[in-house]
């Protein structure tokens, strides 16, 4: 009992003269489609849609395509009776012979939890003629918009871990890499149960009974862990433009940790596209006055002949280097301060470290190494010669 395979790839040759009717695919899977029920297909490639109540009940030699990118689920009141993900034509047997398969795993296409998946939910039984019959998108699921209602604060290790705060608005791009945590953890009941729905789609029209609005929650919630890792080396929020694709890997590990998105629903994030990423006006100014600081420490320092010729074509860096903790400070005071005051203090503070950089010379101890050698203080001058004291008058000599 299970499927035989009775060819790989398109169905074409002698098979398209023998397949006079298939399941297939419904042809309203596409775009953001998840999962669809199977959908009878006749030779000419019309859709056979009588009866669809039992349209994709399984029976002895009902024959099956499993298209590229997508994956056959077999179900029987709820339970998994056999998973096909390599593209071909099977036939389905109730007889016990020894071909006959319920799991072709396309390959090492899948990751290795698919074969622990599989040993988990697997129908226990022996499979009877009322299985259901559903088909996994196994494509890249694009064009998901997301956008942000309130600001999105991280930590932004280019400006010495300060926290920013951004809003954003884009797509997003998810993909299954495991069709049966999906089935069983995330599809609606009514769809599994074959009695509602047809078809799990995000961001189509109809109801999706909430699992879109958890995702879209799972996706932004994780949008700050993620911004924080990709500024830890050393890469501007400006860059995520150019660098989709490894500011998805840092979404997509965020989105794990908190939502595990991949060890319960078996979906990745592999692509994220942000048409707006803008700092708030406090992010902004914080981010103009850090600039400044550092432009001005550096200057300081060049000024006193603490950054030399080498140090000048290598950027400023070291200058920055040697105003780092200095500018800190001053920003911590900043940060700290801010509020009712308008910011009076904080700038006060910010101003001190300024302060601070540029009459510190003889007090700080110079790039290159060494302490520095203060200045020895004058001796003071030594007291002049007393006058010798008057002699005094001999005395005569006696007569």
């Amino acid at each position: 009992m299970g499927f035989i395979k009775a060819f790989t790839g398109a169905l074409s040759g002698s098979f398209a003269n023998q397949w006079l009717e298939y399941m297939a695919p419904p042809a309203s899977m596409r775009d953001h489609v998840l999962l669809a029920r199977a959908t009878p297909v006749k030779v000419n490639g019309s859709e056979n849609n009588d009866g669809e109540e039992n349209a994709s009940v399984i029976s002895d030699g009902s024959k099956f395509m499993v298209p590229e990118g997508t994956c056959l689920i077999t179900v029987e009141n709820g339970g998994i009776t056999a998973v096909i993900a390599e593209p071909g034509g099977y036939t389905y047997t109730t007889q016990n012979v020894p071909e006959a398969k319920s799991m072709f795993a396309g390959d090492g296409f899948f990751a290795s939890t698919f074969g622990q998946s599989w040993n988990q939910f697997k129908f226990g039984g022996q499979p009877g003629n009322q299985q259901q019959a559903y088909y996994v998108n196994l494509k890249d699921v694009a064009g998901l918009r997301y956008g942000t209602q309130n600001v999105i604060r991280y930590k932004d290790s280019n400006y010495r871990g300060l926290m920013l705060s951004v809003t954003s608005n884009g797509t997003y791009t998810i993909k299954v890499v495991d069709p049966i945590l999906l089935f069983k953890n995330l599809v609606p009941v009514d769809i599994v149960s074959g009695q509602g729905r047809g078809i799990f789609e995000l961001g189509g029209e109809g109801d999706t009974g909430g699992v879109e609005d958890s995702l879209f929650s799972g996706f932004v919630g994780s949008l700050a862990a993620a911004l924080s890792a990709y500024t830890k080396g050393g890469k501007s929020i400006d860059d995520i433009q150019g660098g989709t694709v490894e500011f998805a890997k840092n979404v997509n590990e965020a989105v794990e940790a908190n939502f595990q998105w991949g060890t319960k629903y078996g979906l990745e994030v592999v692509n994220v596209q942000p048409l707006g990423l803008d700092w708030d006006e406090k992010s902004a100014q914080m981010v103009e006055q850090f600039n400044a600081t550092m432009l001005s420490g550096m200057a300081q320092a060049q000024t006193m002949g603490m950054v030399g010729e080498e140090m000048a074509k290598d950027g400023g860096r070291i200058g920055a280097a040697y105003s780092q903790a200095t500018i800190a400070r001053g920003f911590e005071a900043a940060g700290n301060n801010q509020g009712g005051n308008g910011g009076t203090t904080g700038m006060f503070g910010m101003g001190m470290a300024i302060n601070q950089m540029g009459g510190a010379g003889s007090l700080t101890t110079p790039i290159g190494g060494g302490e520095a050698a203060a200045p020895a203080p004058a001796a003071p001058a030594a007291p002049a010669e007393q006058a010798a004291a008057p002699a005094e008058p001999e005395t005569p000599a006696a007569a």
